[in-house]
């Protein structure tokens, strides 16, 4: 639904006349903003130009999205969480490790080491 235009709307920001005497330069931005959302951009950069402001409709779009307030809550890193570890990649690091045993030392040679090791923990 769009929004109508407030009694209220903000004046574009404007600064200080130029130098050379013409007319004080107007925040583009500001003055984007201030026109009614439901506007088409190519509406929009119509109107500027018969005031004499020079955008494209590009600048249009973005001065909108950066308008947006959005939620600005602080995000967190990407990624996993801290202290979480990814298992899957180290007992894939550790078939390969056997693998290579296997492939170095032998099938006989690996699996007796094997079952010594599980005689000495216990299984």
């Amino acid at each position: 639904m769009p929004r109508k235009a407030s009694k209220n709307a903000k004046s574009p920001k404007t600064s200080k006349p130029a130098a050379n005497g013409g007319k004080p330069k107007v925040n583009k931005s500001e003055w984007i903003r201030s026109q009614p959302k439901d506007m088409a951009a190519s509406a929009v950069v119509e109107k500027a130009k018969a005031e004499g402001i020079e955008i494209s409709t590009a600048f249009v779009y973005t001065a909108r999205s950066n308008g947006k307030g959005g939620n600005k809550a602080a995000k967190g890193k990407p990624g996993r969480p801290k202290g979480s570890k990814n298992i899957g990649k180290e007992i894939a690091g550790d078939l390969t490790a056997l693998r290579r045993a296997v492939f170095t030392h032998g099938f006989e040679k690996v699996e007796g080491f094997l079952a010594d090791l599980k005689k000495s923990v216990g299984l």
